[in-house]
C-alpha cells in the first residue's frame, strides 16, 4: 500500500513538473546536405544501438487502385539490393547477432535494426543500401507478391479483421485512413513490379526520409557514418498531399453489421475525433482514459463489474495526426444484451459531458499517461521508433517530451466540452459483429 502511494506521488509530481529528467540533452539533431534529417538519442545504459530509417509514405498516400502498395514495397526492400541477394538479408542480420523489422503505417514506412555497440555500423550500411540500391526483378516480385496476397487473404478470413476494416471504412468517407494498410484485395491482386519500382523511386529519397540512431553511440560517430553511407544520394523533391481537413462533417448516425462464425459478439462505436493540432485533442485522450482505460474506468465498472453484461470494455482516441476516430469497444456476453449495453454507453458518455470529473478520477488518468510515458523509455529500440514517429507525424520529436505536460494541463471542463461536441449521436458509426452458426456460413 505504501509503495502504491509513493508511486502515485511521484507520478503526480511528474504531471505537474514534467518528465523525470530532461532527455532533450540526450538528443542531437542535424541534417545532411542532401536533405536527410538525422536524430541521435544517446543512451549508454546498455551496449546496443538501434538504427532506424523511415520514409514519409504510407497507406494514406496511395491513390484509388493502389491501396497496399507501400506495404508491398516494404516487403520487396528485404529481397534484393547491392549488398544482399534474395534470402540473404535475414541471414546477414542473424549472423551478426542483430534483430530487425519493418512496418507500414498510414503516414510512413519504417525499418530498424538493433546491433551490439561494435556492430552498429552494419545497420547504417544496410539502410543506406535499402534507400538507393534496391533491385526489383520480376522473379523476386512473383514470390513476394504471393506472400503479401496471402497476408491480405488471411486478414479477410479473420472475422475480427473484417469487422474493424469494414467499420473504419463506414466511419470515414473521405480520409484515406479508411483503407486498410495491407490494401483492398483487387488492388493487391493487380500489383506489378513496375508499380513497386516507380513507388520506390518516387518516395525513397533522403529528403523524404528520417534517420534515427539510438543507444550507446556518440553524435559525432553517427554524423560521420551518415555522411559516408547516406551522403552520396541526391535529394529528390517529394510533394505530399495534406488530408487534415478532408473528412466531411457527419450528419447522422450510421450503422453496420458483420455476420461471421465467432464465439462472442462485438460492439464498436466510432466517433469522429479531433486531430493533434486541435485544442480538443488532449481532452479526447483524457476522456478515453476516464471512460475505458483500465479496470477502474467507468465503462468497465458499469458493463463488466457491476452489471456483468460484458467481458471487456474500452475507450480510446486513435488520432495519430489528422482528425481520426474515438473508439468505444465492448465484448457483450450475448447478442441480446447489445441494446442494453448501448444505452449504458451513451448514458455514461452523457454523464461525462454534463458532470465534471472528480479531481481523483482526473488524476488517475493523468497518472496512467505518465506511467506509460516512463515505461516507453525503458527500451532503446522503442525510443528510436517513438522519436521518429513524433518527428514525422507531429513535426518535432520534442512533442514527445511535451505530451505528459499537455495531458497534465487538461481540465475537467475541457473533457466535458469534448464529450458534448464530439461524442454525439449524429457523429457516431455503430458496428456489431454477430455470430452465425457454422452451417449458415
Amino acid at each position: 500500500m505504501l509503495r502504491t502511494s509513493i508511486f502515485s506521488l511521484v507520478l503526480l509530481s511528474l504531471v505537474a513538473a514534467g518528465p523525470v529528467d530532461d532527455f532533450e540533452s540526450r538528443v542531437t539533431e542535424f541534417k545532411l546536405a542532401n536533405g536527410l534529417p538525422v536524430l541521435v538519442y544517446a543512451d549508454s545504459s546498455a551496449p546496443v544501438v538501434t538504427v532506424a530509417v523511415a520514409y514519409k509514405v504510407g497507406s494514406n498516400y496511395e491513390p484509388t487502385g493502389k491501396t497496399g502498395l507501400s506495404h508491398m514495397l516494404e516487403h520487396m526492400t528485404f529481397q534484393h539490393s547491392d549488398i544482399y541477394k534474395p534470402g540473404e538479408f535475414f541471414r546477414i542480420i542473424q549472423a551478426n547477432g542483430g534483430v530487425n523489422n519493418g512496418f507500414t503505417s498510414g503516414y510512413y514506412t519504417a525499418y530498424f535494426e538493433v546491433f551490439s555497440r561494435e556492430k552498429w555500423e552494419l545497420g547504417m550500411k544496410i539502410e543506406a543500401s535499402r534507400m538507393g540500391r534496391c533491385v526489383f526483378l520480376d522473379s523476386d516480385f512473383a514470390s513476394e507478391h504471393q506472400v503479401v496476397a496471402e497476408e491480405q487473404r488471411l486478414s479477410e478470413n479473420s472475422p475480427s479483421s473484417v469487422f474493424w476494416t469494414q467499420l473504419t471504412a463506414a466511419a470515414l468517407l473521405a480520409h484515406p485512413a479508411r483503407n486498410p494498410t495491407v490494401g483492398w484485395a483487387d488492388d493487391v491482386a493487380h500489383f506489378t513490379t513496375d508499380a513497386v519500382r516507380d513507388w520506390y523511386r518516387h518516395f525513397y529519397s533522403p529528403s523524404n526520409a528520417l534517420l534515427v540512431v539510438a543507444g550507446d553511440i556518440r553524435p559525432d560517430e553517427v554524423r560521420a557514418k551518415a555522411e559516408q553511407y547516406f551522403g552520396k544520394y541526391k535529394a529528390q523533391p517529394v510533394s505530399l498531399p495534406d488530408f487534415y481537413n478532408s473528412e466531411p462533417k457527419q450528419v447522422g448516425e450510421r450503422r453496420m453489421m458483420v455476420h461471421k462464425v465467432v464465439m462472442q459478439p462485438s460492439l464498436a462505436i466510432a466517433y469522429h475525433a479531433p486531430g493533434i493540432f486541435d485544442s480538443a485533442f488532449f481532452a479526447s485522450v483524457v476522456a478515453g482514459g476516464v471512460l475505458g482505460q483500465g479496470r477502474g474506468s467507468r465503462l468497465y465498472q458499469r458493463l463488466v463489474v457491476d452489471s456483468g453484461l460484458a467481458t471487456s470494455a474500452s475507450a480510446y482516441a486513435e488520432s495519430e495526426r489528422d482528425p481520426g476516430l474515438f473508439w468505444v469497444s465492448v465484448t457483450p456476453k450475448a447478442e441480446t444484451l447489445i441494446p442494453r449495453i448501448e444505452r449504458i454507453v451513451y448514458a455514461e458518455i452523457g454523464r461525462l459531458g454534463q458532470e465534471p470529473i472528480t479531481d481523483r478520477e482526473l488524476q488517475r488518468v493523468k497518472n496512467q499517461v505518465v506511467a506509460d510515458y516512463i515505461f516507453s523509455r525503458d527500451a532503446i529500440m522503442w525510443m528510436a521508433i517513438i522519436l521518429g514517429n513524433y518527428q514525422l507525424t507531429q513535426g518535432s520529436w520534442r512533442e514527445f517530451k511535451l505530451y505528459p505536460e499537455k495531458i497534465g494541463r487538461v481540465t475537467a471542463a475541457e473533457v466535458q466540452s469534448f464529450c458534448r461536441g464530439f461524442l454525439t449521436a449524429d457523429n457516431r458509426t455503430v458496428g456489431t459483429l454477430l455470430p452465425i452458426a457454422q452451417e449458415e456460413k
